[in-house]
């Protein structure tokens, strides 16, 4: 029943990942917004650059987009070369789960099911596992890099240049450098220090040399924007939010059994300073970087992907090592099968009730309906959610409306400089036409110096994307106020 139940999750994760792959439309919010960034290293241009009505970065660390625009250079350009990516990696970051589980338990079963767990934290983790965006990339790195850092001979030294690689993937999987670092110093503090210095010598002079070829551009979208965000917006309210209805909610069954593994046997790996003793320390690291990014602005589950992958491991661990416990030697796993079976239980949903999940027909024909309208419309025309729109239809892209925000909330000389340039635009009437997106989570009523004008998309619930947990679609067309002087 419980590789039954295991299969079921990588089936529907499958299905829903090869229908989304070649869907050419964006599923989540900034799909296309991401994309582009790619693009724009194809085309030569500076992804980290003073912000303007055209572009601005993302806050984002660049190798998902470096990867991304080797794939549509060979490829074409196209959402799925984004998607691709994200299923290996997410494929890949599953076997290793698998291998790292068949390390210590010697069993195939165990090793199975375990990447299948991952898979089944697919919803959990907020449908990220196979979307434009660099999340199961990073993880992958990072997941490498403790599986080296356990298993290889000198493995220290590779996981430092894989952790450096995941940070500049996405800066959130340096949560696992303090456990890796730990673990080490516990077993060999020279090698401690060396997979510090290399890891943080990576992580240094990458930064610096970007900083210094974009002009310090790239230090501003990467450093300057999520240190001043967490400093505005952060909520310790929403960070702490996640222990209750988290780790004692959906994951309330692996955190038992996880808990319970580390009393029963948390001295004596501690005294062996053995593997399972790095993965409780990559847990605790795991849980509070999932707390700390879930209390800034704009937290979402997919934060919770290096936190699933650790639970992949350490679940079926710690229930082998419970039926130990309980049962004889000779029959010691009888037990987890029933726990594995119990956690995929919980983990269970209604596919077919998701936002965005499948990329249907309908959804695609809202699509192409939307872009021709987009095509015909004279002029130059923004739309802030979804700017990849403007490129199908022909036209110019522009600036992302996350992008955007989050420049505006650094208070310095150049984004004042750029607010005012926004100012103009409007009141110039830069843009022909602006598409604003229907949704509750950024309703938009109004545009200084445009009016509304009419609705785009005459169907309900199509071309519809995820901004969050809830739904998004362009559909407000706004033009020139006839009211307002240039």
């Amino acid at each position: 029943m419980c590789v039954i139940a295991g299969s079921l999750y990588c089936l529907l994760f499958l299905i829903a990942s090869l229908s989304r792959l070649l869907y050419p439309y964006e599923l989540e919010w900034n799909e296309g917004a991401v994309l582009d960034h790619a693009i724009r290293i194809l085309e030569g241009k500076q992804l980290y650059a003073p912000p303007s009505l055209d572009f601005a970065a993302f806050v984002y660390t660049p190798f998902y987009y470096v990867v991304v625009a080797l794939i549509i250079k060979f490829g074409g350009i196209g959402l799925w070369a984004g998607r691709l990516v994200s299923i290996l990696a997410t494929l890949s970051a599953a076997y290793i789960i698998g291998a790292i589980v068949h390390r210590e338990t010697k069993s195939t079963f165990l090793a199975s099911v375990s990447a299948m767990l991952y898979l089944a934290f697919y919803h959990a983790t907020g449908f990220f596992f196979d979307i434009v965006r660099m999340d199961a990339l990073a993880l992958l790195f990072a997941i490498a890099s403790i599986f080296t850092a356990l298993y290889v001979k000198r493995g220290h030294l590779l996981a430092a240049g894989l952790l450096a690689l995941a940070f500049f993937t996405k800066q959130q999987m340096i949560v696992f450098w303090p456990a890796i670092v730990l673990w080490l110093t516990l077993r060999n503090w020279r090698e401690a220090l060396t997979f510090s210095a290399i890891s943080a010598t990576c992580i240094a002079c990458g930064t610096i040399v970007m900083n210094v070829t974009t002009h310090q551009w790239y230090g501003f979208y990467t450093l300057t924007i999520p240190s001043v965000k967490a400093g505005l917006l952060f909520s310790l309210s929403d960070a702490l939010r996640f222990l209750p209805t988290g780790i004692f909610g959906e994951f309330a069954i692996t955190t038992i059994v996880i808990v319970l593994g580390v009393a029963l046997w948390g001295a004596r790996s501690w005294l062996k300073r053995d593997a399972i003793l790095l993965l409780y320390f990559c847990y605790l690291c795991a849980l509070a970087g999932a707390c700390l990014s879930l209390g800034n602005s704009g937290g979402y589950k997919n934060v919770l992907m290096p936190f699933s992958a650790i639970i992949a491991v350490l679940f079926p661990l710690s229930a082998q090592r419970l039926s130990h416990l309980i049962q004889p030697v000779q029959s010691q796993i009888a037990l987890a099968p029933w726990l594995l079976l119990f956690e995929f239980a919980s983990l269970a949903y209604n596919p077919f009730g998701q936002i965005a999940l499948f990329g249907s027909a309908k959804q695609r024909a809202g699509g192409d309906q939307f872009v021709e309208t987009i095509r015909a419309l004279p002029g130059d025309t923004w739309i802030p959610f979804h700017g990849y729109l403007n490129r199908m239809a022909g036209k110019p892209t522009h600036i992302h409306f996350m992008a955007m925000n989050d420049v505006l909330l650094v208070q310095d000389t150049n984004t004042i400089r750029f607010r005012r340039e926004i100012d103009r635009a409007y009141a110039s009437h830069h843009f022909a036409t602006i598409v604003l997106d229907e949704n509750k989570v950024y309703p938009l009523g109004e545009i200084p110096d445009y009016s509304f004008s009419k609705n785009i998309l005459a169907t309900p619930n199509v071309l519809l994307s995820r901004i969050g947990d809830a739904p998004t679609r362009p559909q407000f067309l706004f033009i020139p106020s006839t009211s307002s002087h240039k």
